[in-house]
């Protein structure tokens, strides 16, 4: 028996979808072959920006050589890549796995299998199917959909399949004709297969790292979030599952699956996708971090929640080699943040936990979303000086997007700043809320000039807002504004640094502003 996965990514390269990779395992385990289809190097059309290219335009990190890696989008007709790869593989099932920026695609994906190889049965599963359960089936024509966590529906619907079952009352899994009630979520992960990663072209395994390319591996240790933040899909699964426990591999189980993939991939760097990777106890966290020390060792990065962050737990981590940390600092009006945003530090839990990371010469780095709902100047700036207060290593921003399924899209709605125009979706870079009193094109140079904002000295603020203006004066100050923040700034890891020629660069922006 055999199954297509489908990946229908639109944009940047380098990450292995965690759910696919745990899917392939278990179905291997089932005696499935795999394969999968994956777009990521196909010019699809209607991309907006490849992430990569927003980071190096907002001048955020160390721009990376890729010339010896032939990595592009490669112009073909998809439709067609996709039939012959179905002809190769005879599966049995497809499976898509959807967020919500890309039904569109997928949509026409199924719409061709289902033209064209009208007896291959398909399933769709992810947040988007999980939020739309009828509309996978009746409007894009899905089979069966998977409603929240696949590790156990997609086996049991993958055994149905292969003895010939009934299909129709598996939890989890909706029919045209049936839909099933939730399982509870899987407890114990221990007794998971393996990540399997050889489905995944080898572009998915390079990441860069300060001017690198490394060979990385995605993994989670943590699963789940106890937070409620208004524009992410969490406060959805917490409805969906009265019973929402933070999930976690035992220490010595996820330590022999690290050195199993080290050893068999080559990983140079890590990248944990947990939502917050300092969830676990204290204890805990001593007890992983020895034995990764002892046996992994492979520098690492992750996320955390800034209210989590204390010295004992930094430390730990400096031990086990973590190399950089990124959280979400999001806005710097705290009213907003907490109103709004429903998050739930504070300024001085933020103030606290870079400053503890920087101590221990962790790299810091900040989400930062700029056009969110009743966005302003002045909510702009505060957030500007709340990363510069805070000193962070690498600000990074990106564009407010409002996904099916969060608060902040009803918000968004009923205030006027979102079109509820359901093709919309999401681009890196661009956008996605309009306001009264800020234009695109406005927002757009905001986003530019974020990173200059905050790392180079105040004095030099007021030449990057006239910057903002694309005339003559705006293109030669940024320009040169550029050539001192690679100068002062990015040549020095993201942290400003005098050369001792400030008092002449000033002197040649204000000539710059005749």
């Amino acid at each position: 028996m055999n199954i297509l996965f489908v990946n229908p990514n639109r944009d940047t390269w380098g990450f292995k979808p965690i759910s696919l990779s745990i899917l392939s395992a278990l179905a291997k385990r089932q005696g499935w072959n795999t394969s999968l289809f994956d777009t990521t190097l196909m010019d699809v059309g209607d991309t907006g920006f490849n992430s990569r290219e927003v980071y190096e335009t907002s001048k955020l990190f160390k721009p990376v050589d890729y010339s010896g890696y032939n990595i592009k989008k490669e112009q073909v007709n998809i439709t067609e890549k996709l039939g012959e790869v179905i002809e190769d593989k005879h599966p049995d099932l497809i499976a898509f796995t959807v967020m919500s920026d890309q039904c569109w695609f997928s949509d026409e994906l199924t719409k061709y299998i289902k033209r064209t190889f009208t007896d291959i049965p398909i399933l769709w599963g992810g947040v988007y199917a999980t939020l739309n359960p009828e509309r996978s089936l009746k409007k894009h024509g899905a089979d069966y959909v998977c409603v929240g966590e696949g590790i156990e529906a997609v086996p049991e619907l993958l055994q149905g399949i292969k003895e010939c079952g009934n299909l129709n009352h598996i939890r989890n899994i909706w029919t045209p004709h049936y839909k099933n009630p939730i399982r509870p979520l899987k407890e114990n992960l221990d007794d998971l297969p393996y990540l399997d990663w050889d489905i995944f072209d080898k572009v998915q395994f390079l990441k860069p790292y300060n001017g690198k390319v490394v060979i990385g591996g995605d993994h989670m240790i943590t699963w789940g979030c106890p937070n409620h933040c208004t524009y992410c899909i969490n406060h959805y699964y917490h409805q969906l599952y009265p019973r929402y426990p933070i999930r976690g591999y035992s220490t010595g189980r996820i330590i022999t699956e690290l050195k199993y993939l080290t050893h068999k991939y080559g990983i140079e760097f890590y990248k944990f996708n947990d939502e917050d990777f300092l969830l676990k106890p204290l204890e805990k966290l001593r007890e992983l971090s020895n034995l990764y020390k002892k046996e992994v060792n492979i520098p690492f990065a992750m996320m955390c929640n800034a209210k989590s962050a204390t010295r004992e737990k930094v430390e730990l981590l400096k031990e086990m080699n973590c190399v950089s940390i990124s959280f979400g600092l999001e806005c710097g009006d705290f009213l907003l943040r907490k109103t709004l945003l429903n998050r739930i530090d504070t300024k001085e839990d933020i103030l606290n936990c870079v400053s503890l990371f920087n101590k221990a010469n962790i790299r810091t780095s900040s989400f930062n979303m700029l056009g969110l709902p009743f966005y302003s100047r002045d909510v702009y700036q505060k957030t500007i000086e709340l990363n510069r207060e805070a000193n962070i290593q690498y600000p990074n921003a990106s564009f407010f997007y409002p996904y099916e399924g969060t608060k902040l899209l009803d918000i968004s709605i009923d205030n006027g700043f979102f079109n509820a125009d359901e093709r919309s979706v999401y681009k890196e870079g661009i956008p996605n809320l309009h306001f009264p009193d800020l234009t695109k094109e406005e927002l757009l140079e905001m986003h530019r000039c974020f990173t200059l904002y905050i790392k180079l000295p105040k004095e030099y603020e007021t030449f990057i807002r006239r910057s903002e203006v694309k005339d003559s004066i705006g293109l030669n100050l940024i320009k040169k504004l550029n050539e001192i923040y690679d100068i002062t700034v990015l040549a020095n890891d993201g942290w400003y640094k005098d050369d001792g020629n400030r008092n002449q660069y000033l002197l040649e922006l204000r000539g710059l502003m005749k």
